[in-house]
């Protein structure tokens, strides 16, 4: 069992280290090109979290709303 969760978690690492690859050869890029030194993975994370966030609210206030229309609140 253990050899198959590290399995998961050396190819999920991989999939990230290469993500974080390419998000600094893409801010490299915009920063030859531009000069203005931009963190794309940092931009791509917060869309991501906000992302999450609302999912989450809306998660909860369908639950809460759902609650208060059959009046079992």
């Amino acid at each position: 069992m253990p050899e198959i969760i590290n399995k998961i978690y050396e190819k999920i690492t991989d999939i990230f280290m290469k993500f974080i690859k390419k998000c600094d050869e893409i801010s490299e890029k915009i920063y030859e090109k531009t000069g203005n030194k931009i963190n794309v993975a940092l931009i791509i994370g917060i869309i991501i979290f906000a992302f999450f966030v609302f999912i989450f609210v809306k998660a909860i206030l369908g639950i809460v709303f759902g609650k208060l229309r059959s009046g079992d609140f």
